[in-house]
């Protein structure tokens, strides 16, 4: 009775929360709702089921009940780890001993660095996979993910199950923007709701992720008319689609690319003013150098890929080639650029990828789904593109797009010798958690700033494969037990997609 008393409880809130149009459109066959029910009913249960400090707070927010010391660490201070005794009050971190019983907790010489990001992927989707993915993303230290395409019903099933001591957390932008026939429709109606959504919610009817996952825009009407759409289950920022748009021509609609289309370029002026009148940013997923160039234009503020990610021919890798002047125009606008290093790799065939960047098997176990090496000779551009950025002082982070976590991104990135490992670091710990949450006070190791941290057995910028090697993890203030989170992720991937 109780368990059933907090789930009803936690569907009127939710109810509440969602506006109109989407509470509707959630309605579905009776097993939706009753695997609605069911998550709910773990969730009062316990969360996501990581373990955690016995008196560790389930609210959201920086909330963690207990104060700690944590004595004996060498803490990352932008350039080196130096030796602190730093407190956590409140879930934040101080330098004055909080009043109170105090837990001394003993780091023995560990390594602590802020904990890692994801910039981009789209593995945290549904109540049926939450807490594996979750887990996985703790265990490798990543606590913060960006989300830049998503099925909105499912990701507001899951709000409660994320952005908690005890979870990791997360922001979506829900449906992206897309011309008719562009990136992602095919993906989503003829791929992905056979191969990835059936499976766990069970008979999707083709047409059914439109307006839920994917929003068709065709005209400057479109973008008013459908703005309560767009808008609609209160996104954290949009996604827009540029695909190969120098195959557009000046006034028609896109689609005349031999390849595949996205959004007509004129158009995103026009939602990138509306989408920051509202308080919102606005990521670009591109293909193309010509993407890239309409993009910044644009005035986004992120771009979701570096070109030369997706390339199977010379012609691609020509057509994905940055200039300096693109660079320098990114930096002047102040854009930021998402790696996706190990995206393109995932595509098991020309004809066959999945064109987020997914395939089927994506995010149902525990494998890094390694697949054949691409082309040298075609990978290079991507290389050459993220050094030129790099080199310019364009703010590029971390964002895999399709790996289990971000660990398999920033081991790619570090493959490829284009940093140093300080400045990989930083990238991974520092830029990127920001990127995803720029109102947060993460990232650093300051007075006030959120108690989160992982500790490493090893010093990562003498040996960058030291960041595999957690023994400690805080999230505002909360302990999370590292053995018992591995134990847990490895049991829930092993069940994970059944």
């Amino acid at each position: 009775p109780d368990r059933l008393r907090c789930a009803l409880q936690r569907l009127r809130s939710a109810g509440e929360k969602a506006d109109a149009v989407c509470c509707e459109r959630m309605r579905g066959p009776m097993h939706r709702i009753l695997l609605c029910l069911v998550f709910l009913l773990a969730g009062c249960a316990g969360g996501t089921g990581l373990s955690s400090s016995s008196k560790a707070s389930q609210q959201t927010g920086p909330s963690g009940s207990d104060s700690y010391a944590f004595t004996n660490g060498r803490w990352f201070d932008g350039q080196g780890f130096q030796a602190a005794t730093w407190y956590s009050a409140q879930g934040r971190l101080t330098r004055t001993p909080p009043q109170g019983k105090v837990e001394t907790v003993d780091l023995s010489g560990l390594f602590v660095v802020p904990p890692f990001g994801e910039a981009h992927n789209h593995n945290v989707e549904g109540p049926w996979n939450v807490r594996a993915v979750a887990e996985r993303y703790l265990k490798d230290g990543v606590f913060y993910v960006k989300n830049p395409n998503n099925v909105r019903d499912l990701a507001l099933q899951i709000r409660s199950a994320v952005n908690r001591p005890t979870s990791i957390d997360a922001t979506f932008a829900h449906a992206g923007l897309t011309g008719r026939g562009g990136h992602p429709i095919a993906l989503y109606e003829d791929v992905l709701r056979l191969g990835r959504y059936e499976p766990a919610i069970g008979t999707v009817e083709r047409g059914w992720f439109e307006n839920r996952s994917y929003i068709v825009i065709e005209t400057d009407a479109d973008v008013e008319t459908k703005w309560p759409v767009i808008t609609s289950g209160r996104p954290d920022f949009l996604k827009v689609y540029l695909v190969h748009s120098e195959d557009d021509d000046a006034t028609g609609t896109s689609g005349h690319s031999p390849q595949r289309s996205g959004l007509h370029p004129r158009l995103v002026a026009q939602i990138v003013a509306k989408a920051h009148a509202a308080g919102l940013q606005v990521t670009a997923h591109v293909e193309t150098a010509a993407d890239f160039r309409h993009a910044i234009r644009a005035g986004v503020d992120e771009i979701a890929h570096v070109p030369g990610w997706l390339v199977n021919s010379a012609a691609d890798a020509e057509s994905a080639r940055l200039t300096e002047a693109d660079a320098r125009l990114a930096l002047e606008r102040h854009v930021r650029v998402v790696t996706t290093a190990v995206a393109g790799s995932a595509m098991p065939s020309v004809t066959g990828h999945h064109p987020h960047g997914h395939y089927e098997g994506h995010a149902t176990g525990p494998s890094d789904h390694h697949a054949t090496a691409p082309d040298e000779s075609l990978s290079q551009v991507l290389k050459d593109n993220i050094a030129l950025l790099h080199r310019v002082g364009v703010r590029v982070v971390v964002g895999s797009d399709h790996a289990e976590t971000s660990l398999a991104e920033v081991m790619q990135l570090h493959r490829f010798h284009l940093f140093d490992n300080l400045t990989l670091l930083k990238m991974w710990c520092e830029d990127t958690p920001a990127a995803i949450f720029p109102d947060r006070r993460i990232g650093r190791f300051e007075e006030g700033y959120e108690a989160s941290f992982v500790a490493l057995a090893g010093n990562p910028i003498e040996d960058f494969s030291q960041v595999q090697a957690i023994r400690r993890r805080l999230k505002q203030g909360v302990l999370l037990d590292d053995q018992t989170v591995q134990n847990a992720a490895s049991s829930a991937a092993d069940h994970q997609g059944h």
